[in-house]
C-alpha cells in the first residue's frame, strides 16, 4: 500500500480544501462551529483525520471531531437522544443505515445539499435506501499462500470443490463476524444457484468440505492462520490483503472469483436534527479528492466514479461491477436465521 505521510495527506487535504473554497455555506452555521463525526480504529482513523477532516476543516473554518468506535455504538447514542444528536456524521454498515433510516432517524441525502453526490453510482444510494450513500467498499474474495498454493481456485465453485478433495486447509468467516453472512452465507449460496431467499447451497458446501475448512471471527484470527500453516486459502477482503501484503506478509495474494465476491461497504449518514454544517463534510467525503486519499491509505475502493487510481492501486482494487452486490434489506431480515441454522448445523 503506497500510504501517504502525514505530511503528505495534508498536502492532499489542502489541495482538495481549494477545490472547495467556493462551495456555499449554511448561513446559520457560517461562524465557526464544531460537528462530531465518527470513525473506525487505526489506520481507518488515520484516513479520516488526513482524507476528510483536514480538508473539511481548511474549506469551513469548522472543527470536525473525531468520535471512535462502532456503529451499533453510535446508533445506540442517536436513538437515545434524536431530537439533539450527538452525532452529526455516522460511518455505519448498510444494514444498519437502512434500519436506521427506515426508523426515521436519518436524513435523506439529496443532490442539493451535496454537490458530489452526482458522482456516486445509484446502486450505492439505492443500496441504503437513500438514508445516505455508500463511499468506501470492499470485496470479499480469496486469499491465499502462495508457497503452499501453487494454483488457487479461479472461482467459489473450484474452491469448494479443491476443498472438499483435501487439497489444502481452508478458512472461512465464523458466525461471530459480523458480515459473515454477507461474505460467505449470502456469497456461497448465489454462486452455487441460491440467494437470499434459498441458502442451502453454502450449508452443503460447509458439510462438503468437511474437516478440510475451519473458521475464523476476526481478522486477525485469519492472518495468524495463514502465516502459521494452519490454514493456507480462505475468503477475506481484498484490501485486508493488501494491507497486509505491505506490512510485510509477501507471501499473500488475492482474487476476485468468478462468480463475483460481495461488495462489504461503509456508508455515510447524517442523523435527523443533526448540524447542518455535517453536509459540507459529507461533501468532502464524496468528493473525488478525498476519496482517493482514502483508497491510499486503505487499499480499497471509494464509489465516486471520477476517482482516477494510480496503477499499482488500480491493479489491486476490485471494480464493483466485477463484484456481488448484496441485497443488504433483504439480508438483514434472514440474518437472525441463518446464525440460527449455522448454530445447529455447524456449531463454531
Amino acid at each position: 500500500m503506497n500510504l501517504l505521510t502525514r505530511r503528505k495527506a495534508l498536502a492532499a487535504g489542502g489541495a482538495l480544501a481549494a477545490t472547495l473554497g467556493a462551495a456555499p455555506r449554511n448561513r446559520a452555521t457560517a461562524a465557526s462551529t464544531t460537528i462530531t463525526v465518527t470513525a473506525l480504529g487505526g489506520i481507518w482513523e488515520e484516513a479520516v483525520r488526513g482524507c476528510f477532516v483536514a480538508p473539511y476543516e481548511k474549506a469551513t473554518g469548522n472543527t470536525a471531531h473525531v468520535l471512535i468506535g462502532s456503529p451499533p455504538q453510535w446508533l445506540s447514542q442517536i436513538e437515545a437522544n434524536p431530537t439533539k444528536p450527538p452525532i452529526d456524521v455516522l460511518v455505519t454498515i448498510p444494514d444498519l443505515a437502512i434500519a436506521a433510516g427506515r426508523k426515521g432517524l436519518m436524513a435523506p441525502f439529496s443532490h442539493a445539499q451535496l454537490s458530489n453526490l452526482k458522482d456516486i453510482p445509484q446502486p450505492f444510494i439505492d443500496g441504503v435506501e437513500g438514508f445516505g450513500a455508500v463511499f468506501d467498499y470492499g470485496v470479499a474474495g480469496l486469499t491465499w499462500h502462495r508457497d503452499r498454493v501453487k494454483n488457487p481456485p479461479k472461482s467459489f465453485a473450484e474452491f469448494v470443490d479443491r476443498t472438499a478433495k483435501g487439497e489444502w486447509q481452508a478458512m472461512l468467516p465464523g458466525v461471530g463476524y459480523a458480515v459473515t453472512p454477507i461474505m460467505a452465507i449470502w456469497a456461497l449460496s448465489k454462486a452455487f444457484g441460491g440467494g437470499v431467499d434459498n441458502v442451502d447451497p453454502f450449508f452443503a458446501a460447509v458439510k462438503k468440505m468437511g474437516r478440510n475448512v475451519s473458521f475464523w471471527n476476526s481478522p486477525n484470527d485469519f492472518e495468524n492462520a495463514l502465516s502459521t500453516g494452519d490454514a493456507d486459502i480462505g475468503i477475506y477482503f481484498d484490501g485486508r490483503t493488501w494491507s497486509w501484503y505491505d506490512s510485510g506478509a509477501k507471501f499473500v495474494d488475492f482474487l476476485n472469483p468468478s462468480e463475483g465476491g460481495s461488495i462489504n461497504a461503509i456508508a455515510v449518514q447524517k442523523p435527523k436534527n443533526a448540524n447542518d454544517a455535517a453536509w459540507a463534510y459529507i461533501d468532502v467525503m464524496l468528493s473525488p479528492e478525498a476519496g482517493l486519499c482514502f483508497a491510499k491509505k486503505l487499499n480499497y475502493g471509494v464509489t465516486n466514479k471520477r476517482v482516477v487510481y494510480p496503477p499499482a492501486l488500480a491493479a489491486r482494487i476490485t471494480p464493483w461491477q466485477k463484484a456481488a452486490f448484496p441485497p443488504y434489506a433483504a439480508i438483514a431480515e434472514k440474518r437472525n436465521a441463518w446464525v440460527d441454522r449455522w448454530n445447529r448445523e455447524i456449531g463454531s
